[in-house]
């Protein structure tokens, strides 16, 4: 059995991809935002973000996906893309540690050019009902309610965006919300039992949007 972390050779990502990736790993730990969380906010597929963090895989962010990104964590492109000129030089190394059942955690370390060696983070495959530590004290059955609330409205007339509907929830609390009792709040409202009906489609920019289904 394998006990330890060993450097990853064959890189399939551009090392600047890899940086990226790391950046805005670091970015949505900071702000409590799990991979399924992140992709769902991008307008993705469910598994989007896990796919772009595990470096087998050669998925980037686009400069596309980056506008967005720096909407969802408030920030400037130089907090999610790398100043490859700063001195003094590093370069990054990733690690691998493969448990009993072939789950894969890597680690990522900067090594400077005096010898210096930082670790970056450790990251692998997270659950998809995974909770991080958060700000929000907001209850998923209290989401849901505004949820239905606005089904009631015209709010769900025009299609929106998962981070439009979290955005303009969280205006109106003046706090945070879980992205995840977001997702399942639309997904509830599937026109079964009396509920309303959202509809997902994908707008002109491949993203997921959402709105109302009329029931008449």
């Amino acid at each position: 059995m394998k006990s330890r972390f060993i450097e990853v050779e064959k890189l399939e990502m551009p090392m600047v991809e890899i940086e990226k990736m790391l950046n805005v790993f670091l970015l949505r730990i900071a702000k409590g935002y799990s991979q399924y969380e992140l992709s769902f906010l991008l307008g993705q597929e469910d598994f989007y973000i896990r796919k772009i963090e595990d470096i087998t895989h050669t998925l980037e962010y686009k400069i596309e996906k980056s506008n967005i990104l720096r909407q969802i964590f408030n920030c400037e492109f130089a907090a999610i893309v790398p100043n490859t000129n700063v001195t003094p030089s590093y370069t990054i190394k990733i690690f691998e540690h493969k448990d009993e059942t072939e789950g894969i955690t890597y680690k990522a370390e900067k090594v400077f050019a005096d010898g210096t060696v930082k670790e970056i983070a450790t990251f692998g495959t997270e659950d998809k009902e995974l909770l991080l530590p958060s700000e929000s004290t907001v209850t998923e059955e209290e989401v849901t309610a505004w949820i239905l609330a606005k089904c009631q409205t015209d709010y769900f007339n025009e299609s929106k965006a998962a981070l439009q509907i979290l955005k303009d929830y969280e205006a109106e609390l003046e706090q945070p919300i879980r992205p995840l009792f977001l997702a399942n709040a639309l997904k509830s409202c599937n026109g079964t039992k009396g509920l309303p009906k959202i509809n997902r489609k994908k707008d002109d920019n491949a993203r997921f949007v959402y709105n109302i289904i009329s029931n008449k």
